[in-house]
Parts: C-alpha cells; structure tokens; sequence
C-alpha cells in the first residue's frame, strides 16, 4: 500500500517540477512524503494502490513478495507484547534531526543534474506546472483559431497554414469571438491535432472526439487569465492532486460555461460572464520565483 502512495508522490508531487526543470527544496524531494501521508486518511493512502496488480514472482527474487512477507509477521502468534506496539508514532520519530537526513539523501541518490536544478517552494512549484500545463493545453486551440481567422480573412481558397508566430497567437477573447462567428466546428476543429483512429470521422462523430480538446484548451487559457488577474492561486493540496484554486464562482460555474461555448452549437455568453470584472490582458502566465 505504501509502495503504490510513495510511486504516486513521486510522479504527483517530487516530479511535478521535471517539464519547468526545478525540484522542491533541499529535503523535500523525499520530505514531502510524510505531508502526504499525513494529510491522507488510512482509507485514502489505500485508494492509491486500487486496482494495480502486484509484481509477478520471479524465480531469482531474494525475497518473498512484501505481501506475503507482511502476511507471515501478522501470523505469528500473540507474544502478550501488543499494548507494548500499540504506538501510532511515526517512523521518522526515530530519527535525529530528519530534514537533514532528507537533504543528506538527496545528494545520494539524485542525478548531478537533477540535483542541481533550481529549487522552488511547494506552491511556486505548482503555479510553474499549473501555468506549463494551461500553456500546453491551450496552443493547439490557439494555433487553429489563429489559422482558421487567416483563412476567413483570405475569403475563398484561404491561405496555406503555414507556421503561426507566438505574437500572433490568439488571446481568450478573439478565440470566443471566432467561436461565435461560427468558425469552431466549420473551421477550427478541423485544424486542431486529432487521434489518428478519428481521423475519418465527419460529423457529430467527430465533434464528440474533438470536444475534449477544445474544452481542454479553452480551460486552459481560461486558467491563464485567471493567473496573470491574480484570480487563481496554487493549492499543493496533499490530500488531493495539486493544481490551481479558483474563485467559488469558477469553481461552482466555469464547467457548465465551458461546456456551452464547445457545444454543437457555442454560446460563449455564460463564460463572458464569468470573464466580467477579471480583466483582460496577456495569457501569458505571471513569473514564478526559483532558488
């Protein structure tokens, strides 16, 4: 139970930092396992090893698997000692000064060049992923609007697609208004990357499988404005997944408003609404502090 939460800190938590290259702080890569565990419920730390199959046996492995190892100590017989272990402590407790045996083990067993990243905070850390990821999510929309918006202006025939400069990427509410033009299922859809087995797909067809996408990208530049307007802010949330928290408006009405302006036929109004009174600006996302 514990290798499958420690796999999931690895990837969700330590290794969230691996696409903007930086790491937690200096005894946090393997330090911050005990704030997860500890911010989850015993129910919760097991719901983190649901459905994953443990390792086949192999002939040459020098010990039994942990499960069964675990099994035989649970079967041994009563030795009257069990108030003695009845002891909810940590582990941790039996070492002396722990944040630096964390930093000691870093230096050990990290990479030299993953060890000598810039280190960031927990929550400098997951704004830099959360705003790479709104990045990621976004540009494909982006660059299909930008092309599909050079076509209508072309008129018949359009231009060649052609490479499409950051500069010129669209912002939130130029891909809104292409939206309400009619161009999102005529012309923008069409030029976004799609599934090779959805490549034949006309239709209703394929807008159902390009809709995730353009529900991701519009999400995604959605979370962008809301971080350069100060709007979101990072939530490591130990208990959770880390990601961004938004306005309890956001969080109550942005899927609903998403879903109208992707549907087969968009309305863009819920989001504008929403949109009123956070700004506009830049989709970039804001400058986040390394060291």
């Amino acid at each position: 139970m514990l290798i499958a939460a420690h796999d999931h800190y690895l990837t969700a938590y330590a290794g969230m930092g691996e696409p903007v290259g930086a790491l937690p702080q200096p005894g946090e890569v393997y330090g911050g396992f005990r704030r997860m565990v500890d911010a989850r419920s015993p129910e919760g730390i097991a719901e983190l090893s649901a459905g994953r199959r443990p390792p086949r046996p192999h002939r040459y492995d020098s010990h039994p698997p942990t499960a069964e190892r675990v099994a035989a100590v649970e079967a041994l017989p009563d030795d009257c000692r069990a108030a003695e272990l009845d002891d909810s402590r940590s582990a941790l407790t039996l070492l002396r000064h722990a944040e630096e045996v964390f930093t000691a083990l870093e230096a050990c067993t990290l990479p030299a060049e993953a060890a000598a990243s810039p280190r960031m905070d927990w929550d400098d850390l997951v704004m830099a992923r959360a705003v790479l990821d709104a990045e990621q999510w976004a540009r494909p929309l982006r660059v299909a609007v930008a092309r599909a918006v050079r076509a209508e202006g072309a008129g018949i025939g359009g231009t060649p697609a052609g490479p499409v400069e950051d500069d010129a990427l669209p912002g939130l509410e130029e891909v809104l208004d292409a939206f309400d033009r009619g161009l999102l299922w005529r012309e923008i859809a069409e030029r976004m990357p799609r599934p090779h087995q959805a490549a034949r797909l006309t239709g209703a067809s394929a807008r159902d499988v390009m809709r995730p996408r353009v529900f991701d990208g519009l999400a995604g530049l959605v979370h962008l404005r809301l971080v350069q307007a100060g709007r979101a802010t990072p939530d490591v949330a130990w208990s959770g997944r880390p990601g961004l928290a938004l306005p309890d408006a956001w969080e109550q009405g942005m899927d609903d408003a998403l879903d109208a302006a992707v549907a087969d036929t968009p309305d863009s109004a819920p989001l504008r609404a929403l949109l009123a009174g956070v700004g506009s600006g830049s989709t970039a996302g804001p400058a986040v502090r390394t060291g």
